[in-house]
């Protein structure tokens, strides 16, 4: 991959074959698939590129929702073809990959984000073997000429370079990371953090592109999976020939938006404090939310939780202890058909060496003004939820009202 390593590149890195590619680009994964389509859709944009996407809350055509699906992204590809639209970013769902399939060799340009991060719990879950046969998919459907970018701190997610013969570009965490390493020494590019800073290139040439801070989403690089998500989009949109000033300009200015990212780690800024909305359903999702946001300075945590019926009684208790850690207080809910959940989240947050206030309220939207009435200055609100919509109608009511000074003790 050439063009990693120039500072100008031209619109759409150039196949190598006398067949010219679409320029379409794929994105795959079990998680953080849509960040990383809507981070590249902003950098395009600030490159001043025409882009269409298919993400999974629908096609969008420089930003703006089209009415179905189908039918516009139809149009996207053919917009694409005649250049009237520079780039088309497709997200992939794993479900409809290995249903449907895919055409091969048919993408320039691919990326898988993660499979299950080395967890061992996701690596046995039906999840993960249906993402990993999706991935195997994905990778036939790159060109020879192509580019397929890979996790690198993901070991499942590395067995997709055996089913391609495109160019890998890697991207990782450290510097130090075993494949990033013996990627580099056999010459080829990668995307990786130094001193968090984040570096592009080779082992011979490389270059600064960002310090991770300057990214707010990833709230201060605290969040790894953001991270992870910033870098697989660094490594697409330096493939798609994008000025480093404008991938800058992208990830300063990137938001995840809850239209078009629902519970993907939605940030908010009320009243001189922090509140996320996400949507974290497994044990490992909660525990890569939870190890970030530890880190992250704040004087008051407060967290709402549901009880994750779906899961079974001893991840309940796991996801209990995971939360419990967090400190503060813990206000959970759950329907009358599931308030034995609340009792195994509870003794899941009681094994902590100094165990958080826990409150249990009868519904989700109690819980969330109860909490949002907690806050006091540089606080830290999590709200863990499905109901993506009836969270931000909270906050923004919340943010509407006057916040009221705290009685002195």
């Amino acid at each position: 991959m050439t063009d990693v390593l120039a500072v100008d590149t031209p619109k759409v890195a150039p196949p190598k074959s006398r067949h010219a590619a679409l320029p379409l680009v794929a994105v795959a994964g079990v998680r953080g698939k849509s960040t990383i389509v809507w981070i590249l859709e902003r950098m395009l944009r600030s490159a001043g590129r025409t882009v269409g996407v298919w993400s999974s809350t629908g096609v969008y055509v420089q930003g703006e929702r089209q009415t179905g699906e189908l039918g516009p992204w139809s149009r996207v590809l053919e917009a694409t073809q005649s250049g009237e639209l520079d780039v088309a970013v497709q997200e992939l769902e794993t479900a409809l990959v290995n249903g449907v399939g895919l055409p091969e060799q048919i993408y320039p340009l691919a990326a898988i984000s993660t499979l299950c991060g080395n967890n061992e719990e996701c690596l046995i879950s039906p999840e993960a073997s249906l993402g990993a046969r999706a991935q195997a998919i994905v990778a036939r459907a790159v060109r020879p000429d192509g580019v397929l970018v890979l996790n690198g701190d993901d070991n499942a997610v590395l067995e997709a370079a055996e089913h391609t013969t495109a160019d890998i570009v890697l991207f990782a965490l450290h510097h130090e990371n075993p494949a990033l390493r013996r990627h580099l020494r056999a010459g080829k590019a990668a995307v990786w953090v130094r001193d968090g800073r984040v570096i592009v290139g080779t082992a011979a040439n490389e270059r600064h592109i960002i310090d991770v801070a300057d990214a707010h989403f990833t709230l201060d690089g605290t969040l790894t999976f953001q991270v992870q998500n910033l870098l697989c989009a660094v490594a697409l949109a330096v493939g798609l020939g994008i000025p480093d000033s404008a991938i800058r300009e992208g990830l300063r200015e990137f938001d995840p938006d809850p239209t078009r990212l629902p519970g993907s780690c939605n940030i908010f800024r009320v009243h001189h404090s922090t509140v996320i909305v996400d949507s974290a359903r497994q044990v490992w999702t909660l525990r890569s939310l939870s190890r970030g946001i530890r880190h992250q300075p704040h004087r008051r945590m407060i967290t709402v939780s549901g009880c994750f019926p779906h899961l079974n009684d001893f991840q309940v208790v796991e996801a209990g202890r995971i939360l419990g850690r967090l400190g503060g207080a813990v206000i959970l809910h759950a329907a009358e058909t599931h308030r034995d959940n609340i009792d195994l989240m509870i003794d899941g947050i009681a094994q902590n060496e100094v165990p958080p206030l826990v409150l249990s309220m009868p519904g989700e939207q109690e819980a969330f003004d109860h909490a949002l009435r907690m806050i006091g200055e540089n606080s830290l609100c999590l709200l863990i939820t499905e109901d993506v919509e009836s969270a931000v109608a909270a906050i923004k009511r919340f943010a509407r009202a006057p916040l009221l000074p705290r009685p002195q003790k």
